[in-house]
């Protein structure tokens, strides 16, 4: 993300994820889920009136669907095998359904531009994660293991001596997350496949 996280930046961080060509799928895929988050925050922090926020919630939530399943469709991709032919073509399509999503919310933003600046400026960066609740969460959840949880739980206490509010670090924050709710989401299929057997 850029230094500076506001209402233009992120219509721009949108622009600029619509330009990523198919075969930037990976790296298309970690933008996508930093954006999802991002947006189902100020998704929480936006006051609209009933209709538009009805609206809005449909869209964060169309968004976040769509990031889920192309870091699936890439995770997939990235393992490849006898189906990589498969995958690159689910993973082509989810960025393209990912793109028409984002677009779909950039409209309501650039409708709506006072209520969502008004927003960002309220709750600022600081509030768009809470990285601290996933890892105890996930630690809870038998997710990590207790090393991981001892790195990350340190390493957060050092982050909170930074400037928060920058928002590289928002940016680094929110991959961690979703990084670790892949790791929550992979887990659980595992544990499934495992019982099944």
């Amino acid at each position: 993300m850029r230094t500076e996280l506001t209402f233009e930046n992120l219509v721009s961080e949108i622009d600029t994820f619509v330009e990523f060509r198919p075969q930037e799928v990976h790296k298309a895929s970690e933008r996508g889920v930093i954006l999802s988050k991002i947006i189902a925050a100020l998704k929480n922090a936006t006051k609209l009136d009933q209709k538009k926020s009805e609206e809005m919630n449909k869209l964060a939530s169309a968004v976040d669907r769509a990031a889920t399943r192309l870091a699936q469709s890439a995770l997939n991709l990235k393992h490849g095998g006898v189906l990589q032919v498969d995958w690159t073509r689910f993973a082509q399509r989810d960025l393209h359904r990912l793109k028409d999503e984002l677009m779909a919310f950039r409209e309501l933003m650039l409708a709506n531009a006072a209520a969502f600046k008004s927003a960002m400026l309220a709750c600022g960066s600081v509030n768009f994660i809470n990285v601290e609740n996933l890892v105890k969460e996930l630690h809870e959840e038998q997710a990590i293991s207790e090393r991981t949880f001892v790195l990350l739980t340190t390493d957060l206490a050092q982050l909170k001596k930074l400037d928060l509010k920058h928002s590289t670090t928002v940016a680094q924050l929110s991959r961690i997350s979703a990084y670790l709710t892949e790791l929550q989401k992979i887990r659980r299929v595992y544990g499934d496949v495992q019982q099944k057997k």
